[in-house]
């Protein structure tokens, strides 16, 4: 990792041009007000379920239909486009934790303009877990990051409830229902933590199918978790609709 990397970047995380020294707000992003521009934000309509954007307002969409969710829904704030998917790239295969904090910092200036923001003061905040020995090899967990940014931003209290107690294959490639079955029993309720009665919101970076965050989510309602809900950074979004159930 370059040594600039360990300090405060001085280029845009997204083009890499220099930031001016006294534009405090766009270097505490790591974007140049261009590139933060380029972040495509979800808006409405979108599924209530997963918060995929629809053609129409649907309860459920295609991708949520028929599937037993243990979270009541999540909301994402930005579209897993071409840039997402280059700062992902970043991050995971190139090790820039700053990208994280970046992202993470713009993801509560958005929910903070947020008009349709959810009611989330009295939830605590729980990134999805690493593996351990997947944590050791990155250097860090980007949803801890991410988790970190909001809570310092929103005032929302974070827990590290759960851990991950197998390290499965990637779920990247994976069919919908393979996806599933790879995170089956994979996560636990740490030892001297107790949900019960309490109400959570899992954080993630991406949302495909959601089957580790529905994982997460039915181990702490098993737990005796009281209200789920899910927040992840993006969403991949299908390039056909094909909505159901609609709310209109």
């Amino acid at each position: 990792m370059p040594i600039l990397d360990w300090f405060y970047p001085p280029t845009c995380m997204a083009c890499r041009i220099m930031l001016p020294l006294n534009n405090k707000p766009q270097r505490d992003l790591w974007l140049c007000a261009r590139c933060e521009a380029l972040f495509e934000t979800v808006a409405a309509p979108i599924c209530n379920t997963c918060g995929m954007p629809t053609e129409n307002p649907v309860e459920k969409c295609s991708t949520c239909y028929g599937k037993n969710l243990y979270f009541e829904q999540n909301r994402a704030a930005f579209t897993y486009d071409a840039l997402m998917r280059d700062m992902m790239h970043e991050l995971k295969f190139r090790n820039k934790k700053y990208v994280a904090q970046g992202l993470g910092r713009l993801w509560a200036k958005i929910l903070q303009k947020s008009s349709d923001s959810l009611n989330i003061t009295d939830y605590i905040l729980v990134p999805l877990p690493m593996h351990k020995k997947k944590q050791r090899e990155r250097g860090f967990n980007q949803a801890e990051i991410l988790a970190t940014e909001l809570s310092k931003t929103l005032k929302i209290p974070t827990e590290h409830i759960l851990e991950r107690i197998l390290d499965t294959p990637p779920q990247s490639g994976l069919h919908p229902q393979l996806r599933a079955e790879n995170v089956e029993g994979v996560f636990n309720v740490r030892p001297n933590f107790n949900p019960k009665g309490k109400s959570y919101i899992l954080i993630d970076d991406i949302y495909t199918t959601g089957a580790s965050l529905n994982e997460c989510a039915r181990t702490l309602k098993n737990a005796g978790a009281h209200h789920i809900l899910c927040m992840t950074l993006a969403i991949t979004v299908k390039t056909t609709s094909n909505d159901l159930k609609s709310t209109e």
